[in-house]
């Protein structure tokens, strides 16, 4: 049995650790009626921070009409006939660094309960810099502006190709928007 959990603790570890998408997080007013929203506007005050490309912030506003869409909900023909307003953000995250494979040399030596070990790591590649945005989507009141609900998600962006970077950002807004209403 030790020797069981011996192996297994690590693997876990190391599965754990492979993990490249973080979790939706949300937060929402208890007070806010949900189930009366119907129409919506864009907020004019949704955008990006200045280092985010114009084609992600576009990705972003066409994937979330899409999700808005699909949940049945109208675009507003008047701002004061909406029920509520919709306003995303997209924010530079923290860089993550991809480590290059690396081949490990091990020497060690046993003897009763005592042991000694070395490990040298030498690199087999160049280390790679992921970029990651934060996409925010809010849900507003109109009457205040005051917020009812809000979803990020921190996602990886591919620098050599636009077309996956467009379907993380479609997933990722799907995923956000999964999560509303709350339960």
């Amino acid at each position: 049995m030790r020797l069981y959990l011996l192996f297994t603790l690590p693997i876990l570890m190391f599965l754990g650790g492979c993990s490249t998408t973080s979790a939706v997080v949300t937060d929402y007013n208890p007070r806010a009626n949900f189930s009366s929203y119907e129409r919506y506007a864009i907020s004019d005050t949704s955008g990006a921070a200045q280092a985010i490309s114009p084609f992600i912030v576009e990705n972003v506003k066409d994937s979330l009409q899409r999700q808005l869409k699909a949940g049945l909900y109208t675009p507003a023909d008047k701002t004061e006939n909406t029920d509520f307003l919709v306003r995303y953000y997209i924010a530079e995250a923290a860089e993550t660094v991809d480590r290059s494979p690396r081949l490990n040399l091990g020497f060690g030596s046993f003897g009763g309960n005592f042991g000694i070990g070395t490990s040298v790591g030498v690199p087999l590649g160049k280390d790679k810099i992921n970029r990651n945005i934060q996409i925010i989507i809010d849900l507003l009141e109109p009457a205040d502006k005051k917020l009812s609900w809000r979803g990020s998600l921190v996602i990886e962006l591919n620098d050599k190709d636009p077309k996956v970077n467009a379907n993380t950002i479609e997933r990722a807004v799907t995923e956000i928007w999964q999560q509303f209403p709350p339960q």
